[in-house]
Parts: C-alpha cells; structure tokens; sequence
C-alpha cells in the first residue's frame, strides 16, 4: 500500500527579513519608465477569447491572477454568482490540471452540493504583463458596458531572495498597470513580508491596505493555502482599497 503524500511544506526561506530598502525607489523609477514590451500573439488570442465571452455582458467582472490550476477560480465564481469570474495563469500545464481539481472539489467541498461548480467563470493561458496592458487599452478605448471590482493575486511566487526585487508583483513595471485595472486588490501569501512590501508599494500609489492573518479555521481556496495551513504555517491576506471607500 502507498503511503499517502505529505502534507508538509516548506517555509519561505529567505536572506531578507524586512520590507526591502529599495522598493520606493523602484517604484519612483517605474512611474517614469512605462512598460513597452511587445504583446506575445497567445496573449492577445487569449485576451480576444475574454471580449468573445464577455459580450453582451453589462456587469461585474472578477480577476483571479495568477490562477494555478483555476481551483480559487471556482471559489471566487462561487462567491460571486452574479459576477463573470476571470482565471489567467501563464502556464499551460496547470491550467491543463484543472478538470481534474473541479471534480476533485466537486467531492471534498461539502459547503456546496456535489454539482455545485459554477459556471460563472472562465480560464485564460496568458502573460499578465500583457494581459493588464491589453485590458488598460481596451477599457479606455472601448468604455465597454462590464466593469472590473476586484483583483485577486493568490499565493504568487514570492521571489524571497533579497536580489529578486524587481520580479515581485509590487516592484515590476508591471505594478501600475495592476492598478489601473482594478484598485480594489486582495492577495494572499505565506511570506508575510511579500504582502508587508506590496502594502507599502500600494499607499505609495494613494491606496489603503489591511494586512491580516488567515485563520486556519477558513475554507482554502487554492492548493498552496491548503498545503500551508495543513502543515502549521501562518498564511496572510492583504485586502488593497482606493482611499476613502469603504471595507468590503
């Protein structure tokens, strides 16, 4: 008989223990330095693929960045029934995972009946530093009738040696294009000074953060959070709000 695989899962391991010193500066450099990279054609595909389905569409939208294998996607559809869900993830392979997580789930969430996954949502195999540009440019070129209210950034690699900075979410030149989506921005890690670094980089910006444990008692919504809190670790939430709006 098989042993069944360990839940255990490694720490962050890291040689930087507080927010790092040089972000500000990054950041001062990426407002005047904009983002010019070429589109890549699977990104535009995929992102023609999204205006197809949203068509005829004249509500919310809901982006769950960094997707994995889309099991968040379906919480997040779940929680928002009347919102059209959106999952994007570069890879390929993990993505291709993803059937088989929804009928995991359709068994081991017993908040919701054995039929419950919604269908709410949608997968994209997309480069974010294009897809955010692609959706900037259309929104302000096509005023379309669906609005963004929120994005989700869940367990993203951290990048936790102190010389992978620049490959953090928050200090990429990515990280105002994040924000001209969508300032209403909820992120989760088990590195609590990844969300301590992405809260700075967003007041930098005028927005407000609140940085929170995850009770080991609430439902995971991916994978990874599920590894974490099995093996004993403290994951983290960081909710990001434009300044002056109100606590969801």
């Amino acid at each position: 008989m098989k042993n069944k695989p360990s839940l255990q899962a490694k720490s962050i391991e890291t040689n930087q223990f507080e927010p790092h010193q040089d972000l500000i500066d990054r950041l001062q450099r990426h407002q005047r330095h904009h983002f010019k990279r070429p589109f890549a054609d699977h990104t535009r595909l995929a992102f023609d693929s999204l205006i197809a389905w949203l068509e005829g569409w004249h509500g919310d939208v809901v982006l769950d960045t960094c997707c994995g294998v889309g099991e968040s996607s379906i919480a997040i559809a779940r929680e928002y029934p009347d919102v059209m869900v959106v999952g994007i993830d570069k890879s390929n392979q993990r993505l291709a995972k993803h059937s088989s997580y929804s009928s995991i789930n359709k068994a081991q969430l017993s908040t919701y009946p054995v039929n419950a996954i919604p269908k709410n949502y949608m997968l994209l195999q997309a480069d974010l530093n294009d897809f955010w540009r692609l959706l900037n440019h259309y929104i302000e070129q096509q005023s379309p009738a669906w609005k963004v209210i929120k994005q989700y950034i869940l367990y993203p690699n951290p990048y936790p040696k102190k010389t992978q900075l620049g490959k953090r979410w928050h200090a990429s030149a990515i990280f105002p294009e994040i924000l001209k989506t969508c300032q209403c921005i909820e992120v989760r890690s088990n590195w609590k000074i990844y969300l301590e670094e992405f809260k700075i980089a967003a007041e930098y910006f005028g927005l407000i953060g609140e940085l929170n444990n995850i009770e080991a008692s609430q439902a995971p919504i991916t994978p990874f959070e599920r590894k974490y809190l099995a093996s004993g670790q403290t994951c983290f939430k960081l909710d990001i709000r434009p300044a002056g709006s109100d606590k969801e």
